[in-house]
């Protein structure tokens, strides 16, 4: 059901809507378990806040997988279960998250504009929407960190990880791993093979300092 709100980007979607409508997140979760039972199936959860956010939606993941299990209906019981990392609050507890996650990935759009509070689509503040903020590369620089500390896989999405000028800078604290649309990928390949390792973590390491 439609839900009007004041400020929609603060309020009712993503990981809060579905532990809220359990029936719904279920059926979607039985269909991606099934969808996976031949392959590497990864399940990322948007909007998480706390760890409590990510156990929730974990407990839930289970439940379905025993319910699949009960009927004898085939599904991928290691399924990797990941968090989007794209809230303060998600970047505070990032050594936690890491522990009990299989893989974060960073969500760079929302992370800059919770960071900042900065609406990017909205001219009169868009000047304020600064990737290269120092919050905004020290939280990368700590999710990346407790992904590492913990073993487990970290990417990044959104505008930040097809931007040129901070390429080095994602290099240089450690990412691997860049969702990009199809359309950057030529030029961010042709970077990334353009870039020493060394250079890049010595540029990163000068940034975090700024």
């Amino acid at each position: 059901s439609h839900v009007n709100e004041a400020n929609p980007f603060l309020g009712m979607r993503a990981i809060r809507f579905s532990l809220q409508n359990k029936d719904i997140f279920c059926q979607q979760l039985r269909a991606f378990l099934r969808a996976g039972a031949e392959g590497d199936t990864r399940i990322m959860f948007p909007l998480i806040a706390s760890v409590d956010d990510f156990i929730a939606a974990r407990d839930i993941v289970y439940e379905c997988m025993d319910e699949l299990e009960v009927g004898n209906i085939p599904f991928n019981r290691d399924t990797k279960l990941g968090v989007m990392m794209e809230l303060p609050s998600a970047v505070e507890v990032a050594d936690e998250l890491a522990h009990e996650a299989d893989f974060l990935s960073i969500g760079s759009n929302d992370l800059i504009q919770y960071m900042l509070a900065v609406d990017r689509t909205n001219e009169k503040v868009s000047k304020l929407y600064l990737s290269h903020h120092p919050a905004i590369l020290r939280s990368i620089k700590r999710i990346v960190a407790a992904a590492q500390t913990h073993g487990k896989d970290v990417s990044i999405c959104g505008d930040l990880s097809a931007e040129p000028r901070m390429l080095p800078f994602l290099l240089g604290v450690g990412l691997r791993s860049f969702s990009i649309d199809i359309i950057h990928a030529p030029t961010v390949q042709r970077l990334i093979n353009a870039t020493m390792l060394k250079d890049a973590e010595k540029i990163a390491e000068k940034m975090l300092d700024m």
